[in-house]
């Protein structure tokens, strides 16, 4: 989604939202108790037509606007709420850590609990979230009882983008990036996918289908193949392609797991504070090898012109769209598109 919207801002009962996360210290003592907030998108697939979870006697709040969702999470952070759990999507979870620092300022960030409510819930699924109707309940139990499993992903930043209401965006963090063929898949699935009613893995199989399908067979009437101008530089290092360079697939992630059908297309090994990147030259050749390759689990045999890597820094000069988590951005015409691993934030799980 492009902004978190919903109805009210109810703030009382902050203090009855106790809760443990379970400690890492290996002297066996636990960790302090901490609060628990909830940020509900009513306009999630799975949360529409559906009141906000408040039963739980968890404040739960239900911004209409980005600037409304750092508003609630700084009165999170004034309240001291340490674990934020986010009904909504893939998209409602980049807006959460993307408001997340500057809401928090000098303060500890919040571990972030997903319920997975979205149409692909790429996200959840990577840190191992579900979207069960009890899933508040359980995050509540799990942490009460010191049981949550707690999963660490360093966060990406990209800085200067241009979003679909005009606005220039000064940071955006999240876990996926694409460009090129990326931003076609994505429009595709929202638009004719979508509308079909399919979501997760069913959406994320017809659109690689329905793109295979006009890449190999229809005779590539998108110019898919030919690609986007496009330069990179990952930590500073020269482009391998050069000055002239075309890429029909670009892709970045924090992600670690799989995506594409449950395979993962990133085969570079990573540090943790590294994000994966893939990028494929244009004109793309060996399209049908590649996906053998990654059928098989052994993306690495994709061919020439697919390469995988892992950085700290993307520098990439562009022109085209990109999409972050399910949202089409422009690049800031003039400038440079920066793209950083930020520091590893927690996510928990029951």
């Amino acid at each position: 989604m492009s902004t978190v919207k919903a109805v009210a801002l109810p703030m009382a009962g902050l203090s009855t939202g106790v809760r443990r996360i379970p400690g890492r210290r290996s002297d066996g003592r636990r960790t302090r108790h901490v609060r628990t907030g909830l940020i509900y998108n009513p306009r999630a697939t799975a949360n529409i037509g559906r009141a906000p979870l408040r039963a739980l006697n968890v404040p739960c709040l239900v911004p209409q606007t980005r600037e409304e969702l750092t508003e609630a999470l700084a009165e999170f952070a004034r309240q001291e709420v340490g674990i934020v759990a986010v009904s909504g999507g893939d998209g409602t979870v980049r807006d959460v850590l993307t408001a997340l620092p500057q809401a928090y300022g000098d303060a500890p960030l919040p571990a972030v609990a997903i319920i997975a409510s979205g149409r692909t819930d790429l996200i959840a699924g990577d840190v191992g979230a579900q979207g069960r109707e009890d899933e508040l309940a359980r995050i509540l139990a799990g942490a009460k009882n010191g049981t949550l499993r707690e999963v660490h992903r360093p966060v990406m930043r990209a800085n200067r983008l241009i979003d679909s209401d005009g606005a220039i965006r000064r940071d955006v963090r999240g876990m996926l990036f694409g460009a090129a063929t990326f931003v076609y898949a994505t429009e595709l699935a929202q638009g004719e996918v979508f509308a079909t009613g399919a979501s997760h893995a069913r959406a994320v199989a017809m659109t690689f289908a329905t793109v295979l399908k006009r890449v190999l067979l229809q005779g590539d009437p998108d110019g898919l193949r030919s690609g986007q101008p496009m330069r990179l530089r990952a930590d500073g290092n020269p482009d391998l392609l050069g000055a002239d360079a075309r890429r029909a697939l670009f892709l970045a992630t924090t992600l670690r797991s799989g995506f594409v059908l449950g395979r993962d297309p990133f085969y570079a090994p990573a540090q943790p504070d590294e994000l994966r990147y893939l990028d494929v030259a244009a004109p793309a050749r060996g399209v049908a090898r590649a996906i053998g390759a990654l059928a098989i689990g052994k993306p690495w045999l994709a061919g020439r012109g697919w390469n995988a890597g892992a950085a700290r820094v993307l520098d990439l000069e562009l022109e085209s769209k990109v999409v972050i988590d399910g949202e089409v951005f422009e690049p800031l015409p003039g400038y440079p598109l920066r793209v950083v691993a930020d520091a590893p934030m927690t996510f928990v799980t029951p």
